[in-house]
C-alpha cells in the first residue's frame, strides 16, 4: 500500500508541474486497447490541458497507434510521450504524433518497418526483407556481369569484340542468378509495398514536416529490433529530452511495469488512483468503526483484517 502513496503523490506532482493528465499503457496496440484508452480519456473530468502517455509496447496494428495519436492530439493542447522501456514498431508510429518525447536511459524506440507473418510458417518477417533481397541480386548482377566481362575481354586477348562479350557476360549472370528472383511471388512484394506505403502515409499525417524522418525510420535501419536511444532519436526529433528528477522519481516506481509490456495489459488514469485511496481509506475507517462497536457489545468475536484494492504496483 505504502508503494500505491507514493506513486500517487508523484504523480500528483507530475501532473501539476506539467498540468498534464498522465495515463499508463503497458500493453499491445490493438484496437481493442486503443478504446480501452480513449474511453478512459473520456472518462477523465475535468480535463487539464495537457496529457502525459507513459507507453511500454511492443507494437502492434499501425491504425489502432494512429487513431490513438489523433484522439489525443484533438483533446489535449500538448501531448507528451513518456519512455521508459521499449516503445517498438506501432509505438514509435505513435511517438511521431507527440508534442514531445521523453526518453530515459531505460527508453527506446524502433524502426517502423512492418512485421507480417510468413505463409505456413509462425514466425515474422520485416516487409523489408524482400525489398532488401532484390536491391542485392540487383547488385550482385551487375558486379557478376561487369566480372564476366571484363575477364572475357583481358582472356581472349580482344580476340572478341565488346558487344560480344558482354552478350556472354549478360547471359552466364542472367543464367546464374535466375532462380532466386523467381521464387519472389509478385502478389506478395505488392502486398509488401502497399503495407510500408501505409506506415508512410500514417506517418506523414502524424507529422507532415517530418517525411525525411519517416523515411529514415521506414528504410534506413538494419533490424526490426534496432535500438533508438536517446542519442539516436535526438537526431530524428527536434522534441526529445531527459525526464527530470521528479519524472525520474515517477520511473523508479513504476519501472517494473514499464520497462517491458506488461503480461497483462494495464491500461489506466493514474491520477484515480488518489480517488481510490481515499475511498479505500473511508471503506476501512468505516470497517474498524464498525468493528469497535461490536466489540464492546461482545468478547467472543474476532476483528476481520480489511485490506484495500491491491493494484499492480503494489507488492503482495
Amino acid at each position: 500500500m505504502e508503494n500505491k502513496k507514493q506513486l500517487t503523490r508523484c504523480v500528483e506532482f507530475v501532473a501539476e508541474e506539467l498540468d498534464a493528465d498522465i495515463f499508463l499503457y503497458s500493453a499491445e496496440i490493438t484496437d481493442f486497447n486503443a478504446d480501452k484508452l480513449i474511453n478512459e480519456i473520456k472518462a477523465t473530468s475535468p480535463k487539464r490541458d495537457n496529457v502525459v502517455l507513459i507507453m511500454t509496447t511492443y507494437g502492434g496494428d499501425p491504425d489502432a497507434a494512429f487513431r490513438i495519436a489523433r484522439y489525443i492530439k484533438r483533446k489535449y493542447k500538448k501531448f507528451s510521450l513518456f519512455v521508459f522501456g521499449y516503445c517498438k514498431s506501432a509505438g514509435t508510429l505513435l511517438a511521431l504524433g507527440a508534442d514531445e518525447i521523453v526518453i530515459s536511459d531505460f527508453g527506446e524506440l524502433g524502426p517502423l518497418d512492418v512485421q507480417v507473418t510468413k505463409d505456413d510458417d509462425f514466425r515474422s518477417e520485416s516487409v523489408l526483407d524482400i525489398q532488401q533481397a532484390m536491391s542485392v541480386i540487383g547488385s550482385q548482377a551487375f558486379e557478376m556481369f561487369e566480372s564476366y566481362l571484363l575477364n572475357l575481354i583481358s582472356g581472349t586477348q580482344a580476340l572478341i569484340t565488346t558487344k560480344t562479350a558482354a552478350d556472354i557476360a549478360s547471359s552466364m549472370a542472367v543464367n546464374l542468378l535466375s532462380p532466386i528472383p523467381s521464387q519472389i511471388d509478385p502478389l506478395r512484394l505488392g502486398e509488401m509495398n502497399r503495407l510500408m506505403n501505409i506506415a508512410l502515409a500514417y506517418g506523414q499525417r502524424l507529422k507532415p514536416e517530418g517525411i525525411e524522418v519517416i523515411k529514415n525510420l521506414i528504410y534506413n535501419y538494419p533490424s526490426h529490433s534496432f535500438v533508438i536511444d536517446y542519442e539516436e532519436a535526438k537526431k530524428l526529433f527536434d522534441c526529445v529530452r531527459e525526464p527530470s528528477d521528479l519524472e525520474l522519481e515517477l520511473e523508479e516506481i513504476v519501472l517494473p511495469l514499464v520497462r517491458k509490456p506488461a503480461s497483462t495489459e494495464i491500461i489506466l488514469n493514474l491520477e484515480n488512483l488518489k480517488e481510490e485511496n481515499e475511498e479505500n481509506s473511508d471503506r476501512n475507517n468505516s470497517d474498524r468503526e464498525r468493528i469497535a462497536e461490536e466489540s464492546v457489545s461482545t468478547d467472543d468475536g474476532e476483528d476481520e483484517a480489511i485490506e484495500g484494492n491491491i493494484l499492480p504496483f503494489d507488492k503482495r
